[in-house]
């Protein structure tokens, strides 16, 4: 059976890696389209990279409403994604029998 001293260190290693994963998940670009409308950019910890308009009739109509929804239907699926991979990386560190370490 392993020693209290070892299972200290062995915590601390595996709460290092879990927060280099993090900070790779932070730096990592996703991305969304809305009905091919629309494609948001978010860095894994919600910064904001572009908004690309691929539909540009989306632009020159005089429907705000539509242009709206389109924008917060691509960053809602960007959110999506993002925490997605939050949930994956945080059920990678659960130890047996209990719920996620972090």
């Amino acid at each position: 059976m392993p020693s209290y001293q070892q299972m200290i260190q062995q915590m601390q290693r595996t709460q290092r890696e879990f927060e280099r994963k993090q900070k790779e998940l932070d730096e990592k670009e996703f991305e969304y389209t809305a009905n091919g409308a629309v494609k948001v950019v978010l860095k894994g910890n919600m910064d904001f990279v572009s908004i690309e308009f691929l539909d540009k009739d989306l632009l020159n109509q005089d429907d705000e409403d539509m242009l709206k929804d389109m924008i917060k239907l691509a960053y809602d699926g960007c959110k999506d994604l993002i925490d997605e991979a939050n949930e994956k990386l945080a059920s990678s560190f659960k130890i047996n029998g209990m719920p996620g370490m972090f």
